[in-house]
């Protein structure tokens, strides 16, 4: 019987037929070509265009197109506002991120047990993420309200004046921070119970034995063994947090001043907005060269652990 190996490099036998190796490889490649037309269509060219646009002084409202080098990348870091957009960005990542850790986490240690109405609670705290982001910014942005809002209303229940949420630049931020942790923290919360509910019950029983409470159970053992879960939650709800625009867009539109105006609607409000289209471009790598790095300091804090 002849087989593949006996015949050669070029050709094999199979059954009753001969098969090309070559022509194999080209009938693979024809059936990957729609799938990497769309990429190079969606993805690749789209990319392309806009970095070599970002150094010129393409702008929507005037005809011409002259090349300028990194005159826009050089006006960006010179940018009060790209900084304090910036700023903003950074504060409000990094307070919904570790505020849906922490509260993700001590929910998901809360479902670990068995009790009563779990498994409906569970399902109960999925429906915050099934809710697009401005269905997410009408609910908060009308339970904000200062004049007929629940939250100042049940405030004064208890002889607290609550204060001009969306008007007041601080709350305003607190506000909308707010608003993504009700939407994003049940993303941590299951994910770490799925996590948490998947630990071999015999390091938890010999912990218990050995005299560990529950803090320490927690500290020394439960985490240790998640902390590769943790870390790869904490970066995909990072980058998701520094793309926020929808809660923004609706609740605050930026505001007051430019108190809320997160890098991507900063960006948004250049290009479209003042129809800068390249100084946008420009402030969109940045954007991505941020996104990058910080997720490259996740990655390699994922590989040590």
């Amino acid at each position: 019987m002849m087989n593949k190996e006996t015949i050669g490099y070029q050709k094999y036998f199979v059954g009753q037929k001969w098969y090309d190796r070559n022509g194999e490889k080209v009938r693979q490649g024809l059936l990957l070509m729609p799938a990497m037309l769309i990429i190079l269509s969606l993805v690749i060219y789209p990319l392309i265009y806009s970095i070599s646009r970002s150094f010129t002084d393409f702008n929507l409202g005037m005809p011409e197109i002259h090349f300028v080098g990194i005159r826009n990348y050089i006006m960006a870091f010179k940018d009060i506002k790209f900084l304090q957009s910036l700023r903003t960005t950074i504060i409000f990542s990094i307070s919904t991120t570790i505020g849906g850790l922490v509260i993700g986490y001590g929910t998901a240690l809360l479902l670990q047990r068995n009790f009563i109405g779990r498994k409906v609670l569970t399902v109960l705290l999925i429906i915050p993420m099934m809710t697009t982001p401005i269905v997410v910014g009408i609910i908060w942005m009308l339970l904000f309200q200062p004049d007929y809002s629940v939250i100042n209303s049940l405030l004064s229940l208890i002889g607290i004046t609550g204060p001009q949420w969306l008007q007041n630049p601080i709350w305003a931020l607190v506000a909308v921070i707010v608003a993504d942790l009700w939407q994003w923290t049940p993303f941590f919360t299951i994910v770490l119970l799925s996590s948490l509910l998947n630990i071999p019950e015999d390091i938890v029983e010999a912990a218990k034995v050995d005299g560990a409470s529950n803090w320490k159970m927690i500290r020394y053992i439960i985490t240790p063994i998640i902390s590769p879960i943790i870390v790869v939650a904490v970066l995909i709800r990072l980058i998701d947090s520094f793309k926020v625009f929808e809660v923004v867009f609706v609740m605050t539109n930026g505001g007051p001043g430019n108190a809320t105006e997160v890098m991507s609607y900063y960006i948004y409000r250049t290009g479209l907005g003042y129809l800068n289209m390249s100084y946008s471009m420009a402030m969109s790598f940045i954007f991505l060269i941020i996104l990058i790095g910080s997720s490259t300091i996740l990655i390699r804090k994922l590989l040590r652990t």
